[in-house]
């Protein structure tokens, strides 16, 4: 039997998976399947939210993809701005 204080203690150690709605899961599934690299979920999430900030603020998908990351190349810059367009940006 498991007592309280050690369930608790498990949990305290336990890693906490980020919760991303069925959008994000979308987002992420669609960058992995194109092969983006993408080595953590959550930032790639937040890039996306962003991109979209940005562009809901009058910027375009050109400065879009030239702020992200130099080692992306112009065809992945693209993916990942397209991609945050169709599953994170709102209509």
């Amino acid at each position: 039997m498991i007592t309280t204080t050690v369930c608790a203690a498990l949990i305290a150690v336990l890693p906490l998976a980020p919760s991303f709605n069925s959008d994000e899961q979308a987002y992420l599934r669609e960058l992995h399947n194109d092969n983006i690299p993408v080595s953590n979920d959550q930032a790639a999430v937040t890039v996306g939210h962003d991109i979209c900030n940005l562009l809901a603020s009058g910027g375009t998908k050109e400065m879009a993809m030239n702020a992200l990351p130099s080692n992306l190349d112009m065809a992945q810059r693209r993916t990942i701005v397209d991609t945050s367009v169709t599953y994170l940006c709102p209509m």
